[in-house]
């Protein structure tokens, strides 16, 4: 007899957990259903859709440029777009550890057409220039210093000519992997 109603217990108590459970996700979905056909539905009739308006140059153009690489020799973005004119803050922050003379980076902008790898090649050879030789300004937009690991650097251009102006850093050996191109609409 006692077998009998342990039995009859233990039916009893998982046909209460299974009952709760069943009720307790119908109230879920019920309340979960509520909620998403709250949020939506239709307008009332003579009602215009309200429209969000916004330029979409105006939306892609950066301004302020944060820039970052680290002991891993690669930058965190490869692209950024420009409004043609305005003037253009760019930060580049060395988030690794080792010394300059070990893993610099620095941020060279080039014009338009000139080519990456031919300015890396022969800025290598500037090690006294920090790697933004003199004789290679007539190819440059602009540039930073060169910094070591915890260090940032901060650099204003303006770039008047819409166009692709490709950057790198200039750091021996850096190029072929740290490089990008800046659109200037």
């Amino acid at each position: 007899m006692s077998k009998d109603l342990s039995i009859n217990f233990v039916l009893i108590k998982s046909i209460s957990f299974f009952t709760i459970m069943k009720y307790s996700s119908i109230t879920l979905l019920a309340a979960l259903s509520l909620g998403l056909y709250s949020c939506g539905g239709d307008l009332p009739k003579g009602t215009e859709t309200p429209e969000f308006k916004m330029d979409k140059e105006a939306s892609v153009m950066d301004t302020v440029l944060h820039l970052e690489a680290g002991d891993d020799m690669k930058f965190n973005r490869t692209a950024f777009t420009i409004a043609a004119g305005k003037e253009v803050t760019l930060t580049l922050k060395h988030t690794g550890k080792m010394e300059k003379n070990a893993m610099g980076h620095n941020v060279v902008i080039l014009k338009a057409g000139e080519e990456v790898r031919a300015y890396g090649n022969e800025a290598q050879k500037a090690k006294e220039e920090d790697y933004a030789p003199q004789s290679l300004a007539a190819k440059v937009i602009a540039h930073t210093k060169l910094i070591g690991g915890g260090e940032s650097t901060e650099l204003k251009f303006t770039i008047a000519e819409p166009g692709e102006y490709p950057f790198l850093c200039s750091f021996p050996g850096h190029y072929p992997i740290m490089k990008g191109i800046i659109t200037v609409k």
